[in-house]
């Protein structure tokens, strides 16, 4: 796969103003798309009239695309309107004759269609360039079934548009092109471990920048899901589940900074190499903080680095906060089903059940038991509670709280002590200056790796005494709330910063799933709503909140492929809500709602958010009525499916005719809204009553309800 990216635009008319910001536009996005985001490039089509450009971005068969190719085209310059039509003005355009010299954002599409591009994003940066979105799209819909025999196999099959302004706005300047740097360049859009930025997030981080105009985007055909036009340029191959700070400091493989735990290893290392007794598998436990997690993963990357595993598959799946549906769904992707391999499963005892109950551990613990049993050229090891496993003998032990790893966790505390965030980062501390404060440390800890982290943590953030030892080396044993609240106050720069990072931590103690998203604003906008904030949390203070607990943060993936971020440890969570105030749990589903039903209001157009509806679990089954009511809607629909078929099928034009097509239906009843704007255009919403729902299908396919 090839990704490309093509530049156009015009700066100097013979006709028209110029536009004097084009040309160092066209260079900054090419140097965007090609050094950050990957992408071939090549010189930007500048000053071309329409006839040049269709020239130079147009071909046959001997110019076409690879099949699996990704295709950007980027145009710059002004924008005309003509009987409905949005045209792209060339150096020789003429206002008054756009038809004649001018190149119609539709006809663009077309020529990147003729030379077999498959996977199109175009991007317009022109006055009123919504219009030429919604052009392009009937384009593609009523004209591609025209091709030429040549194209046949060639056809779109993921397009989308991304406008600098909307329909009837104008555009100004380079303020377009510098919000999209911005938005590709923020972290709030993705951060180290979601592939692909999502054009809506990028779109909602523009428009908070953009004042006078809105970019807007539409996707008129996709593949499973929005196809990746904008691969993540913080995107590290990381497993989930390390600590953020860790994330942020290196990259996987490479040093771990994984100290001790020898006798274990060897353990694992001896449970893989014998032939596996069919029905058992391997548990890893032991207490909270005994570190099973970090075993877990010192032994996978050591799987994945050929130390032991020859030519076997291995998969790595986080379940944390997941249900068993998650697990097998990651197991059917994986080389696992057919040729076998290691399963290294971690955070069963905090899996969740698809029914929202208290029952998903023990029947992750059950699955991954019956897979073992089922399929003994699987070798399947996992972290669990020691209560999880079960009695019957179907499942081998290794135990860490019978292990005196005290060598081993003086060498933790002493690493932590010199690099605190991961890897490669530096405290005030030297190594030996670390080796002489661990013990203080461990026997502090009380063999407890939790509380070793934060208490090593915290002391990282004080001078060493001048003979070595740190300020608490010989206090009292402290909580695990205690030494979390200790850490915070001692990374925060003061006690504001210090509220607002446990304000922001508090959120995603009572998030589910992956944890919060940032994209979008929603990590802080329903936290400020969970903690009644009177003042809103902004994107400063999230930044701030990331560095600072950065080692108690873990980031993930939301159903939407965002970046979310949770909290590290259970322990961290549990601690947080029970400092929370009381009524806080109820306020957080709340939240949730409100913030769901707020941004169904401001965005009627766009589907319920893949966080929230996780987020807000399960719906109530429906009731008989709404059940009878279904049944008709749905035969409804297809005798509108199969009319729509009939004529299309006989009078392919006669798809054009109604570009629009859509059979919306409810079980109660609605409500429909006409409203129109200062611009003279009418938009009609139409809302389901509260106890009922929509039913919406257009152009024959299903998107939602």
């Amino acid at each position: 796969m090839t990704r490309w990216f093509l530049a156009a635009g015009t700066g100097t008319y013979t006709e028209l103003d110029p536009l004097d910001h084009v040309p160092a536009e066209l260079e900054g996005m090419i140097r965007l798309f090609g050094e950050e985001l990957s992408y071939d490039t090549v010189p930007a089509l500048l000053g071309r009239s329409a006839d040049g450009v269709r020239r130079e971005l147009g071909g046959g068969p001997d110019r076409c695309f690879g099949p699996d190719d990704v295709v950007v085209v980027y145009y710059s310059g002004h924008g005309l309107r003509s009987e409905g039509r949005h045209y792209l003005a060339g150096v020789d355009s003429v206002e008054a004759a756009p038809a004649a010299t001018a190149l119609a954002a539709e006809d663009l599409v077309r020529l990147l269609a003729e030379r077999g591009a498959r996977r199109l994003l175009l991007i317009l940066h022109t006055c009123h360039a919504a219009a030429g979105a919604a052009a392009a799209g009937q384009a593609m819909v009523g004209q591609f079934a025209q091709y030429p025999e040549a194209y046949q196999d060639q056809q779109l099959v993921s397009f989308s548009v991304l406008c600098a302004s909307r329909a009837y706005e104008a555009a100004y300047g380079q303020a377009f092109a510098q919000a999209l740097e911005a938005a590709v360049r923020d972290e709030k859009c993705g951060g180290t471990c979601a592939k692909n930025l999502a054009l809506q997030s990028l779109i909602d981080h523009m428009n908070d920048r953009l004042q006078e105009q809105h970019a807007t985007h539409a996707v008129f055909l996709s593949e499973d899901s929005e196809h990746a036009f904008f691969p993540n340029p913080r995107y590290k191959d990381l497993p989930e589940g390390i600590p953020l700070s860790e994330r942020r400091a290196r990259s996987w493989p490479g040093g771990t900074g994984f100290v001790g735990r020898s006798d274990a290893l060897g353990r694992m290392d001896a449970w893989l190499a014998e032939p596996a007794p069919p029905g058992r598998w391997l548990a890893v436990t032991g207490a909270p903080g005994t570190g099973k997690s970090a075993l877990l993963r010192e032994f996978h990357r050591r799987l994945t680095e050929g130390e032991g595993s020859g030519e076997a598959a291995v998969l790595l799946v986080d379940v944390r906060h997941r249900s068993v549906e998650h697990l097998l769904a990651r197991i059917a992707e994986s080389p696992l089903p057919g040729a076998g391999g290691v399963l290294v499963v971690d955070g069963v005892e905090e899996a969740e059940s698809p029914d929202g109950d208290d029952d998903g551990p023990r029947m992750m613990a059950r699955v991954l038991a019956e897979l073992a049993g089922a399929r003994p050229d699987i070798r399947v090891l996992a972290t669990v509670s020691k209560h999880l496993v079960p009695a019957s003998g179907t499942v081998e032990e290794v135990d860490l709280d019978r292990e005196d790893a005290r060598d081993d966790m003086a060498g933790h505390a002493a690493r932590l002590l010199v690099e605190p965030d991961g890897p490669g980062s530096r405290s005030g501390w030297s190594a030996e200056q670390a080796r002489e404060a661990a013990p203080g440390i461990v026997r502090r800890a009380r063999g407890n790796h939790l509380l070793l982290r934060l208490i090593a943590l915290r002391t990282a953030m004080t001078p060493p005494a001048p003979d070595g030892r740190g300020s608490d080396e010989d206090g009292e044993t402290p909580t695990v709330a205690h030494a979390l609240w200790d850490v915070l106050r001692a990374r925060s720069r003061d006690e504001g910063e210090f509220r607002k990072v446990c304000v922001l931590l508090t959120g995603l103690a009572f998030s589910r799933g992956a944890g919060l998203p940032w994209a979008s604003g929603l990590w802080p906008d329903i936290t400020a709503r969970v903690c009644r904030e009177e003042e809103p949390l902004t994107d400063d203070d999230v930044r701030r909140a990331l560095d600072v607990a950065a080692p108690l943060i873990a980031e993930g993936v939301d159903p939407a492929g965002r970046s979310a971020y949770r909290l590290h440890h259970e322990e961290y969570a549990q601690a947080l809500r029970d400092a929370a105030p009381r009524g806080t749990a109820e306020r957080a589903e709340r939240a949730i709602r409100d913030e769901q039903d707020d941004r169904a209001r401001k965005h009627p157009d766009r589907r319920r958010d893949p966080c929230l509806a996780e987020h807000s679990g399960k719906a109530a089954p429906d009731s008989e009525e709404e059940v009878r009511a279904r049944v008709l809607i749905d035969a409804a629909s297809t005798w509108v499916r199969r009319t729509y078929a009939f004529f299309t099928g006989r009078l392919p034009s006669w798809a054009r005719g109604f570009p629009e097509l859509v059979l919306i239906a409810t079980a109660r009843g609605s409500v429909i809204e006409e409203t129109t704007d200062g611009q003279g255009r009418e938009t009609v919403v139409v809302r389901a009553r509260p106890d009922s729902g929509l039913y919406i299908e257009k152009f024959g396919e299903k998107f939602g309800r």
